[in-house]
């Protein structure tokens, strides 16, 4: 009977009432035409209530009908087969479906209904404060961030932003990269931009998450930690060149970072290198200082990408942490001279967790044409 019935409409059966309000729920009350998203069920003029919306079909519900086939009659019902949109959009794809095909409408459906689904369950996500940290790399390579990435980052996490652009530092200086007096007047402003600009947030929302989105040189980000402080609540981002994105790339421990000592002569001189994102060359530390002992700890994989969850930044942090005890409260020594070669998730951890009373004052070197003192962490600098 119900084949007859096909076979003289010609056409499959009408979705039923839940199907339709489902078909709604999952579109927002929007057109699902790809850039349309206009609102089906209050006029753009007179903001009054109306009903402007037309479901269409993807696979028609005849053969006959455009995208038509052998599955029209199966289809006609179904959910995923049906589209929401205005009348103008229903007509364009219906009467050009060879341009409309049902991949094509297949995919505007699931990228639309995937966006509704994305912004309603950040609804209730807490907030959290992008902060942008700018400066030029080597002070020659401009650098920025993307803010609409940063977005994306802190959902990820399941955070909202908690400002319509973010909070700003950027901090540049032309002097010579390599002198003193750079590192100098660089660390006071990034201490003036924290402290006018971070801290005064602060000032007004004691308990506001902070979101942080570092390019700079890796002195400087291990700085910006180290004035953040462990304290306040504050999730670390990097970037990543493919994917072109600041979210984290895996959920699982990707990494292993294993500790060396090497002990050249008696003595407190210490150097800690960070062999993550490259390795460092002894000879290369061992030209700019007299050294006595020397301790690495280097990543499993090496590269970019040595860092890839928060898991592996804790696998890394446990290391280092367990490294600076030993040297301060083992060997006895109260200084070391750290050359990073490391991500910023990392360099930004370095200074953040510092601990005054426990870990050894650090001075920071950085590469360029060479290893060179940049600044320093820890003792009455930092008081």
């Amino acid at each position: 009977m119900e084949k007859n019935k096909k076979l003289s409409t010609n056409r499959g059966k009408d979705p039923s009432q839940l199907t339709k309000l489902m078909l709604c729920a999952n579109a927002g009350g929007r057109c699902q035409f790809e850039g349309c998203n206009k609102k089906l069920f209050v006029d753009g003029v007179t903001l009054s209530e109306v009903n402007n919306s037309n479901i269409a079909h993807i696979v028609a519900s005849s053969p006959d009908g455009p995208r038509g086939n052998k599955d029209s009659y199966e289809l006609s019902n179904k959910l995923e087969n049906l589209m929401l949109m205005c009348q103008e959009h229903h007509k364009l794809i219906d009467d050009n479906p060879e341009q409309y095909t049902v991949q094509k409408l297949k995919n505007m459906k699931n990228h639309q209904e995937q966006k509704i689904e994305y912004i309603l369950d950040g609804m209730d996500y807490p907030k959290s404060e992008i902060i942008i940290f700018e400066s030029p790399i080597k002070n020659i390579t401009d650098v920025k961030v993307n803010y609409k990435q940063a977005v994306e980052a802190i959902r990820s996490e399941f955070n909202n932003p908690a400002s319509s652009h973010g909070t700003i530092i950027r901090v540049q200086n032309f002097e010579n990269y390599r002198s003193s007096s750079y590192w100098t007047n660089i660390e006071r402003e990034l201490k003036y931009q924290v402290e006018h600009q971070i801290e005064l947030i602060y000032k007004y929302t004691h308990d506001l998450q902070l979101s942080i989105f570092p390019i700079a040189p890796i002195p400087l980000i291990i700085k910006l930690g180290n004035l953040l402080g462990d304290k306040r609540k504050i999730d670390i981002f990097q970037k990543t060149r493919t994917p072109d994105t600041w979210i984290w790339q895996s959920k699982e421990l990707t990494n292993e970072f294993k500790v060396k000592k090497i002990s050249l002569k008696q003595g407190c001189e210490v150097a800690l290198i960070l062999s993550l994102t490259a390795e460092i060359d002894i000879s290369r530390i061992t030209n700019v200082i007299d050294v006595d002992t020397i301790y690495i700890i280097k990543s499993e994989r090496t590269g970019v990408d040595c860092i890839r969850s928060m898991l592996d930044l804790k696998a890394f942090w446990q290391k280092y942490q367990a490294v600076c005890d030993q040297i301060k409260n083992v060997d006895g020594c109260l200084e070391i001279k750290l050359f990073p070669a490391v991500p910023v998730a990392a360099a930004f951890e370095i200074g953040r967790r510092y601990m005054p009373e426990a870990f050894p004052k650090i001075y920071i070197f950085d590469e360029c044409d060479g290893f060179f003192e940049t600044i320093t962490i820890g003792g009455k600098c930092d008081e």
